[in-house]
């Protein structure tokens, strides 16, 4: 079944290719006006308009396209597509991971297959990658990187650290590692606490619980698989033994006044509270895309790190889909979005433009390097553009900007699939249209519990129990026998 799902992707596909000039616009041809999702932090950059013209130059005469974008703040981008859909507003090109999945809004109709719109040679460039955004026979997302595996780490100030002589273990694996650690940054007498657990959500995720989340890596909602290599059973996270003793540790460390306080509540991110001097260490579940030198640039603060658990690399549906790009239902004109998608992934220049906006203006290059700065007089409170959420492109030969080195660079491929433990389960996508409801219900207990338990406000022993009947009120069961059902006829139809 596996061998003929992936011929009849390849056969099914319209095949062309941009590399050898295939689709390049006529002149005759109309230019179609494609509406692309651009996430924010909050705000536009002040030269928004002046990439898009850039990019506009380049896309108009390839492939007949031409690109406005829309920006979305983060905080809005759960709602916005649906909201645009129900007012008929057009988009083409969303962003489908991040704080959602594509299943999820293939399951509520609001992006479509792409499998006849893309070419086989985009396909090809995927690799096994293309099975994580496949639901049934049909693709419905492309990865947005091409290296997506991550790891746990956790991440310190290591000007701090050399301060106020902290010891700093090769690896984190037991809570007797973490407290040994974390009771030298009490006792140093530093005025930062030792870790933020920043709003709890997904804040027990981090820590070396290894584990296919199906899809949802934000919330667990769908349940999960522990053994990602060998296992089979869905479980109900919350009510794993993993889970409680996470929970025990964070109260622990809650209690001790090792974490920031709080953090639930004071509105700032890990990131945000290490750049204020707040703390000494945050959690983090690093990529090719966030990884120590992009954290380093995030919070001004030369950082460190500390592999936790095993330190193994993480290659999964979650984490490849988390940048993902799709075509939304209501595009007027998949076939040219699709085209644009192609352009985006083999036009380096365009890559860049997305990435880093214009040369000369928001960057300058150095010769012989894939690493840029910013003109003189800029950085990066300045900088015109450059503050958008998403990955654009192949970033196999693009360019990024400081701290990261040529060396981070020639090493990307270690984020690869070739170097990463992957999931068996890669490519299995939970259809959660007949449990859409239940879903919701089940996330909305988990905002309201897990926060508190995760950072440990509360006590595990007296409010994990009223979060487990409240799962199971919501109906958590039910998703977990769904979701199990269609694994059990997904790895049938996957058997070797």
């Amino acid at each position: 079944m596996k061998k003929r799902v992936l011929s009849a992707l390849l056969t099914g596909i319209m095949s062309f290719s941009l590399l050898a000039g295939g689709s390049v616009a006529s002149a005759a041809e109309d230019v179609y006006d494609m509406n692309m999702e651009i996430i924010t932090y909050g705000f536009d950059d002040v030269d928004l308009q002046e990439v898009e013209d850039a990019v506009n130059e380049i896309s108009v005469p390839e492939v007949g396209v031409r690109v406005h974008f829309v920006t979305v703040p983060i905080s809005e981008m759960m709602t916005k597509l649906p909201l645009m859909a129900a007012s008929n507003e057009k988009i083409d090109l969303v962003q489908s991971g991040l704080l959602t999945t594509p299943s999820i809004l293939a399951s509520q109709g609001l992006i479509q297959p792409m499998t006849d719109y893309l070419s086989d040679a985009m396909v090809e460039k995927a690799g096994t990658l293309i099975h994580a955004g496949t639901i049934g026979d049909d693709i419905y997302a492309y990865p947005g990187t091409l290296y997506s595996s991550s790891c746990a780490l956790l991440l310190y100030d290591t000007d701090l650290a050399e301060e106020y002589n902290i010891e700093i273990p090769e690896i984190l694996t037991t809570a007797e590692d973490y407290d040994k650690l974390f009771s030298q940054i009490v006792e140093s007498g530093m005025p930062q606490y030792a870790v933020s657990m920043g709003d709890g959500v997904a804040a027990e995720l981090s820590y070396g619980n290894i584990m296919d989340t199906l899809g949802d890596a934000t919330y667990v909602a769908n349940g999960c698989v522990q053994d990602i290599e060998n296992g089979t059973t869905v479980e109900n996270w919350y009510a794993t033994e993993a889970y409680k003793k996470t929970c025990e540790m964070h109260r622990d460390w809650f209690v001790k006044g090792y974490s920031l306080p709080d953090s639930i509540s004071n509105g700032y991110t890990v990131a945000d509270s290490m750049m204020q001097g707040q703390v000494f260490s945050f959690f983090g579940r690093c990529s090719a895309g966030s990884n120590v030198a992009y954290w380093s640039a995030q919070t001004g603060k030369n950082l460190g790190s500390i592999p936790i658990g095993t330190g193994t690399y993480v290659l999964d549906t979650g984490s490849t889909m988390n940048t993902a790009w799709s075509i939304s239902s209501s595009s007027e004109n998949p076939q040219k979005t699709a085209d644009f998608l192609e352009l985006m992934y083999n036009s380096l220049e365009i890559t860049n433009l997305l990435d880093l906006g214009i040369e000369g203006k928001h960057y300058v290059t150095r010769e012989g390097s894939h690493i840029v700065g910013y003109p003189e007089g800029v950085d990066a409170g300045t900088v015109g553009y450059g503050h958008t959420i998403g990955t654009y492109g192949d970033q196999t030969d693009a360019y990024f900007r400081e701290p990261l080195t040529d060396e981070f660079v020639d090493n990307l491929y270690l984020w690869g699939e070739d170097n990463a433990m992957v999931s068996r389960f890669m490519g299995y996508n939970f259809d959660t249209s007949s449990v859409s409801s239940e879903i919701t219900a089940v996330i909305a207990e988990i905002g309201k519990y897990g926060p508190a338990l995760n950072v440990g406000t509360v006590d595990a022993e007296s409010m994990l129990p009223k979060f487990l009947e409240a799962l199971d009120a919501a109906g958590m069961n039910k998703i977990i026998e769904e979701n199990q059902r269609q694994l059990d006829a997904w790895l049938a139809d996957h058997a070797e």
